[in-house]
């Protein structure tokens, strides 16, 4: 738990570290305009989030039977890729652009496949029973 804590409180003062040092090697427009642009990259991300759940949709169509683990979580990578390219910050940048990258995960077999549903059949028989009275509720048998 102190580890999480000092990780939130490192961290601003590790993206102010790396703004200033960027500042010093590029300049200070440069990076404003950087943090800007970045921002506002975010933001047009989190509004257009329906894309990444289209691109996920038209992904899985087009594989088949084989679904990726990573490209089911592309919609959440995308929303949190957006939010951390709308905080300002070179290091949150970074992480938004490594949660875009295409990474191929495990696949997954489509549960809906007729061959998948053939094992997980079980069969059986019942008869229902009539309450001899009112007061009991009915019982399979």
């Amino acid at each position: 738990m102190r580890a999480i804590l000092l990780l939130l409180l490192l961290y601003p003062l590790l993206e102010i570290a790396t703004l200033v040092t960027l500042a010093h090697h590029l300049g200070g427009g440069v990076v404003f305009l950087l943090v800007v642009a970045s921002s506002l990259l975010g933001i047009w991300m989190l509004r257009n989030q329906k894309l990444g759940a289209l691109l996920t949709l038209s992904s899985v169509l087009r594989q088949g039977q084989q679904v990726s683990l990573y490209s089911l979580l592309w919609p959440l990578r995308y929303a949190l890729s957006g939010l951390l390219f709308a905080i300002p910050g070179i290091l949150s940048d970074l992480l938004a652009i490594l949660l875009l990258l295409p990474f191929k995960g495990p696949t997954l077999q489509n549960v809906a496949s007729p061959a998948g549903m053939a094992d997980d059949v079980i069969e059986g028989e019942f008869s229902r029973v009539e309450p001899k009275g009112q007061d009991q509720p009915p019982r399979l048998h």
